[in-house]
């Protein structure tokens, strides 16, 4: 979200020009902890190349997120009743978020060992 648009919405104005995009804030949340995380590594003594080894880890998990929710894709449409087929990509989804935490504690774990840390 552009510096402007952050203004106006803590003031609680609207431009009314484009719609707000949730995908687009989503993706701008992510991406900025993705800066944390790395900067926060970067504090630790971790290079370059270990702190994308820990960012391939979230990447994975987005891609598999994206493809449970692309399955939603036509659900409303193609099913008399929605509910149950959302209610196993949701939880598929909540898997993944909760495996990915795990595998990137564990993938920092592991390079910390590695360096001696």
């Amino acid at each position: 979200m552009n510096v402007f648009k952050k203004v106006f919405k803590k003031v609680g104005v609207s431009l009314g020009l484009v719609p707000d995009n949730k995908t687009d804030e989503i993706m701008e949340e992510r991406s900025e902890i993705k800066k944390t995380m790395a900067t926060n590594l970067k504090a630790i003594g971790f290079s370059d190349s270990e702190i994308e080894e820990v960012l391939d880890v979230i990447t994975k998990a987005e891609t598999a997120i994206q493809i449970q929710k692309d399955n939603l894709i036509g659900t409303n449409i193609n099913t008399y009743d929605p509910n149950p087929a959302m209610k196993e990509i949701f939880d598929e989804i909540r898997k993944i978020q909760l495996q990915s935490a795990e595998d990137v504690k564990s993938k920092i774990a592991e390079i910390k060992a590695r360096k001696g840390m």
